[in-house]
């Protein structure tokens, strides 16, 4: 079973047992054939180049784990060089509270088999930085709850697995595409899920030393929830907003790229006016899972089934920030709710 044993030097695949794609298939055959009619050009330097990028393109890239179970290496999220970055004395300084830490503990003792839940983190933030604390150990939470981490998928944008490099870190951490299809796929597989609601239009909604949080159209997550009889845990990230500076120029015509691209495009600075983020401290506060019946089949679910449970969430993740937000260094801080 994943997560169990001796752990893995490099990255687990868990489509192996699936056949090629049929763009897989494609794709080498029209590599092979180029090949074939380039052959008298080809020098020993060529296939060195290009053997391994027709090998990634056609069996890493084009391999659709990202909608199927993912591809984990449990050595990434253990790696201690990530301390130096968001560790407690890192770049970040890191940390996390747990308002029902026990709770939490008997969700892992039961596995995701009994006691699934759906880990609803907010804010996304400008580069959704912080709930990566969930998928390492950068804060010590594979060390509190390594079962728990070990059993999950984190839904990430479809674009942010597009890119080359960055897709397979991405995948490593533990990270499958955020389309409704593979969240049901991982859920009926016995995963926990961790996800981030508020997407693109929260990203964009990023303001320095604002608390906001785009959740009261985000009810897909909800109702999976219900399908699944899975708890819904809110999760909240105090820094994640600061790390950045933000503009609202050329906003409308970043919403409308947004809209019909599924493309955020936030304008943003950091530290000297460049990319580098300002060394915020980041406080992650995961709540007590929010029990959720299971309604079969998924058809028989009302609306009104999903905007209880819904309502329910979101008084919980605004309980937790009130609780807590004076202890995180915010105490005149307060949540918009979008």
């Amino acid at each position: 079973a994943f997560g169990r044993g001796r752990e893995p030097t490099t990255p687990t695949d868990q489509s192996t047992d699936h056949p090629m794609r049929p763009v897989q298939l494609v794709t080498l055959a029209a590599l092979i054939a180029a090949a074939v009619a380039r052959a008298s050009e080809l020098t020993a330097t060529t296939l060195a180049l290009c053997l391994p990028a027709a090998y990634y393109l056609v069996f890493s890239y084009l391999d659709g784990t990202q909608f199927r179970e993912g591809k984990p290496w449990p050595w990434l999220a253990r790696w201690t060089r990530l301390n130096a970055l968001c560790g407690a004395d890192g770049y970040f300084k890191s940390g996390i509270i747990y308002d029902d830490e026990a709770a939490l503990k008997e969700v892992e003792r039961k596995g995701p088999k009994e006691a699934q839940c759906i880990f609803g983190c907010f804010p996304h933030g400008v580069i959704s930085l912080g709930h990566g604390l969930l998928m390492t150990d950068a804060a010590g939470f594979l060390t509190k709850f390594p079962s728990l981490v070990a059993m999950r998928r984190d839904l990430v944008a479809s674009v942010t697995l597009a890119v080359p490099g960055y897709r397979e870190l991405l995948m490593w951490l533990g990270c499958v595409d955020a389309g409704k299809a593979t969240a049901r796929r991982i859920l009926r597989k016995g995963y926990h899920m961790y996800v981030l609601p508020g997407g693109e239009a929260e990203q964009m909604l990023t303001q320095f030393n604002k608390q906001r949080v785009f959740v009261q159209k985000r009810k897909g997550f909800v109702k999976l929830a219900i399908e699944h009889g899975a708890s819904l845990v809110p999760v909240y990230i105090f820094g994640e907003t600061d790390m950045y500076h933000t503009s609202t120029t050329l906003m409308g015509a970043r919403q409308w790229a947004m809209k019909h691209l599924r493309v955020a495009l936030p304008l943003f600075w950091g530290r000297w006016g460049t990319p580098v983020p300002y060394p915020v401290t980041l406080t992650m506060v995961v709540g007590a899972p929010v029990p959720v019946t299971r309604v079969e089949p998924a058809s028989a679910i009302t609306n009104e089934q999903v905007e209880e449970v819904h309502a329910a969430f979101v008084v919980a993740l605004t309980a937790l920030f009130d609780k807590h937000k004076a202890s995180c260094g915010y105490k005149d801080a307060v949540l918009e709710i979008f």
